[in-house]
């Protein structure tokens, strides 16, 4: 008989030899926890975001591979805890009372809640819209998400967990940081607002008054593409953000000249009259691909910059490069926005780390900079004195376990292009695409300008290009890119197949605009009924050719084939272009093959005058909206 509370062990043979079998079923348990915990360490980790503790030993990472979060002690060189979380965590920040935090996870779709002691998750937040920085507010009652397929800022009541309002942020809000002295929250955006295809870029940092919750800025950058990190100096007159400046409007044929893509930062003052200063940290004959995450010193002396794409983090001397932007300020510096030789003046070391090195973090002291390596599951810690690399810290046994593994790395790196100038996920960000228009092939300066392409979800979408020219993923990789973009002739077989194994496994974005049952709104309903009609309003028949569904047919919504739809432009030397898929066609802007169409809408109603893009001249603005609603929730 047991006393109470005492833990009832049944016998579990009939013979009754409970001792024997008990040490048997340890010993098993045992061997099944460590052989889970070493397939942990050879699961890829894909290191996302660093979040520095206050004990100053350790360091909270969000693994977007694994879908976990680590906490690091760098000083003991080993995890001490790991919890699982929703689908790729993406950001995080701490609350103001230090005993709580909060993780975005973009394919988890909703941001958790955990107590920072135990990393126990407390509650979550559900939002669909792809949800990527995040922050709270000063007072700790609210907490800023980007969402960023839907261009927007939503904010919580922590107090209630009830979503308070959405603010309309730039086109796909990344980073969120709250600048306490200044009250206010800076939102980078990844993509430049809609302009027209052939006008420069403008990306956008939207400006959110911390206590009215409210847009009261929206700080453009002339140029600019691709709106990463930002960081301030602790006392808010200095600000940094990394950022890209792509010179699509140039035809390709000038990447020998240094001319496709610039890498660099844009300087925010605390003067706010005064522009962004935009510099690089290119030089004239070696690049440093996508610029990512930024950490100012806590004594704001230097900043660091990952530059992604070439495996280096960039050093600079904010005493240095005060100088610069005061003499750009003061009108004796002039194109400082494209010169290639400004960085010698400020750039003060450039750190080779591990493969696309993307999130930074500093340590309390600013003696120490992390900077995790996503593509090779590893932390690399420097020494901010020296500016040299202490030691490099595996998280995984393994990378490049397979073809798509290492494609994964040739697509994010830009070792194999001319001078090092851009990555294949320059132009694609995020596996996606950067929303510009591009001058190719040498076929003319200024002939068939093009829109960059989606690359989520292509498999089955093919011929590729926007007049079908290649039939599958590995001629669109191969030789062509080879001659044509990277100018290098770098690629073999081998790396074309890893290149499209990596290619052919991005997967689409979760579409906010579909219901997770699938099920569609009335408006969606009345959509598809329009998009599959074969007579007008007034009963008049369709030509069979001229019928929405006709082309844009099956499970991918389109047919393979090249068709005449009215859209040539004076430029274009072909009248025929590709029947674009339809799948997730609300994150694709602009529209049609040279990107005139900033909207869906734009398509027929400013770009169909004549009908031969579907029969839309009697549709209804209901009509219309309706359609628009049905195509976005494909």
């Amino acid at each position: 008989m047991r006393e109470e509370g005492q833990k009832y062990i049944p016998n579990l043979t009939p013979e009754g030899q409970p001792r024997k079998n008990l040490i048997l079923c340890l010993v098993l348990v045992a061997l099944s926890v460590r052989t889970a915990v070493a397939q942990e360490s050879e699961a890829a980790c894909g290191p996302k975001f660093l979040l520095p503790e206050a004990n100053g030993s350790s360091i909270l990472i969000l693994c977007e591979t694994r879908n976990t979060i680590l906490r690091f002690d760098h000083q003991r060189e080993e995890v001490v805890a790991q919890v699982p979380t929703a689908a790729s965590p993406f950001a995080a920040c701490l609350h103001p009372d230090g005993k709580r935090m909060y993780v975005s996870c973009r394919r988890g779709q909703r941001i958790i809640e955990l107590d920072v002691d135990s990393l126990e998750t407390l509650r979550s937040f559900v939002l669909r819209g792809d949800p990527t920085g995040v922050s709270v507010s000063a007072d700790g009652k609210r907490l800023y998400v980007a969402a960023h397929s839907l261009d927007q800022i939503v904010i919580f009541n922590l107090t209630t967990g009830l979503e308070i309002k959405r603010l309309i942020s730039g086109n796909g809000p990344e980073a969120v940081s709250l600048q306490a002295s200044k009250g206010q929250l800076f939102v980078t955006n990844l993509l430049s607002n809609p302009v027209s295809p052939d006008m420069p870029c403008r990306n956008e940092i939207t400006v959110i008054d911390d206590v009215s919750a409210r847009v009261v800025d929206r700080i453009i950058l002339e140029g600019a593409n691709i709106g990463r990190g930002i960081a301030f100096t602790e006392d808010g007159l200095l600000g940094i953000t990394a950022i890209s400046r792509p010179k699509n409007l140039v035809p390709m044929v000038q990447v020998a000249r240094g001319w496709v893509v610039t890498n660099g930062f844009a300087v925010l003052s605390a003067d706010r009259d005064a522009a962004p200063v935009q510099l690089l940290v290119d030089q004239p004959n070696r690049s440093y691909a996508d610029p990512h995450d930024v950490v100012i010193t806590p004594d704001g002396r230097k900043f660091y910059l990952s530059c992604s794409g070439a495996d280096t983090v960039t050093a600079v001397d904010v005493g240095l490069l005060q100088k610069t932007v005061d003499e750009a300020l003061n009108g004796h510096l002039t194109n400082y926005s494209d010169h290639l030789g400004l960085s010698r003046r400020y750039v003060v070391a450039r750190i080779k780390v591990g493969a696309n090195p993307q999130a930074l973090a500093i340590d309390r002291n600013g003696h120490r900079l992390f900077v995790a390596n996503r593509l090779d599951d590893t932390i690399t810690v420097v020494d901010t004195v020296s500016d040299e690399v202490i030691k490099t810290i595996a998280l995984s046994e393994s990378v490049d376990r397979d073809r798509a593994a290492r494609g994964e790395r040739l697509f994010h790196s830009a070792a194999r292009t001319f001078h090092g100038q851009f990555s294949c996920a320059s132009c694609h960000p995020d596996d996606g695409f950067d929303g510009l228009q591009y001058d190719l092939e040498p076929d003319g300066l200024g002939e068939n300008l093009l829109d960059n392409r989606n690359l989520r979800d292509v498999v089955g979408t093919g011929p590729f290009k926007w007049v079908g020219s290649n039939p599958d993923i590995t001629t669109q990789c191969g030789t062509r890119t080879a001659k044509w973009i990277v100018r290098t002739g770098w690629i073999s077989l081998s790396q074309v197949l890893d290149l499209t194994a990596y290619i052919r496994s991005i997967k689409a974005v979760v579409n906010p605009h579909r219901s997770p049952d699938d099920q569609l709104t009335l408006a969606q309903l009345r959509g598809k009924v329009l998009f599959e009609r074969n007579s007008m309003n007034d009963g008049t028949p369709i030509p069979v050719e001229n019928r929405c569904n006709s082309c844009h047919a099956g499970p991918r919504y389109f047919d393979g084939n090249q068709f005449d739809v009215g859209t040539k432009a004076p430029r274009d030397t072909k009248t025929e272009f590709d029947t674009a898929h339809l799948i997730n066609i609300f994150e694709s802007a602009p529209y049609l093959h040279d990107g005139r169409a900033a909207t869906l809408e734009e398509i027929w109603t400013v770009h169909n005058p004549s009908g031969e893009h579907g029969v839309s001249s009697d549709w209804t603005k209901r009509q219309l909206n309706d359609l628009v609603e049905y195509l976005k929730s494909l």
